[in-house]
């Protein structure tokens, strides 16, 4: 079993230190989302067991340069948005997941093994956004694997942004999140979820890793979490 990811930065799922767009095992510098993945794969009866530990090959990176390269590399061919189904703002994850979703079926003919590819990106926004922001991106991932025939795509859309899901944790104590949601996604704003966390990538990666994630106490409160939990769920009973 595989995992593909393709995150921002080293915030979130992480980043290549190779200087490449494509990496694995110690070449990939591991970020906070990519520990509660693995936790979540750990914790299900499909796995059973920590990928991180026992098998780190199996976690591919890949970069947002990459998925543009390849983006660039197909136009000319059939890189059209569908038209007015998408517009510039959510066609960009359209083809992320798109590109994303053909890189991986690429690693499982390389590898001989199946995969998931998850693509995580930050709903971003202000507080005061339409609430149909979150939906038109995640839709847009999810048409974007469709459009690659792969059903084991998985869309990672923190609202507004992954501090949001860390603070539930780290500072609510997994009490009263549902309204971190409801945060800025500009990191900017006086109360935005990033200013409130306070803490780096690193240093949220060393909390969760001697604390963990109780990710059905952040799914059954945080629509976002709780879509992506049986989006993933979905893909693992789809190998």
């Amino acid at each position: 079993m595989l995992m593909v990811l393709s995150g921002e930065g080293v915030s979130d799922l992480g980043q290549c230190n190779n200087g490449q767009g494509h990496c694995v095992g110690n070449e990939f510098q591991k970020g906070a989302m990519t520990l509660i993945i693995n936790q979540m794969l750990e914790a299900s009866p499909k796995v059973g067991y920590s990928l991180l530990d026992t098998t780190p090959d199996s976690f591919h990176y890949i970069s947002e340069e990459l998925l543009s390269i390849y983006a660039k590399k197909r136009k000319g061919r059939s890189m059209s948005l569908v038209g007015k189904n998408h517009h510039q703002e959510t066609g960009y994850f359209y083809i992320n997941a798109w590109m994303l979703a053909e890189i991986t079926q690429e690693i499982e003919k390389e590898q001989e093994d199946n995969a998931i590819a998850v693509l995580f990106r930050d709903t971003d926004g202000t507080s005061s956004a339409a609430n149909t922001l979150w939906h038109n991106k995640w839709q847009s991932m999810c048409e974007g694997f469709k459009r690659a025939e792969f059903e084991r795509g998985v869309g990672m859309l923190p609202k507004p942004k992954s501090e949001a899901w860390l603070l539930c944790a780290i500072k609510n104590n997994y009490q009263h999140c549902a309204v971190l949601e409801d945060l800025s996604g500009n990191d900017n704003a006086p109360n935005s979820a990033k200013r409130l966390l306070g803490m780096t990538g690193a240093e949220a990666y060393d909390w969760l890793t001697s604390k963990g994630f109780n990710t059905s106490a952040v799914a059954r409160q945080m629509p976002s979490f709780g879509v992506f939990a049986i989006a993933l769920n979905d893909a693992l009973n789809a190998l």
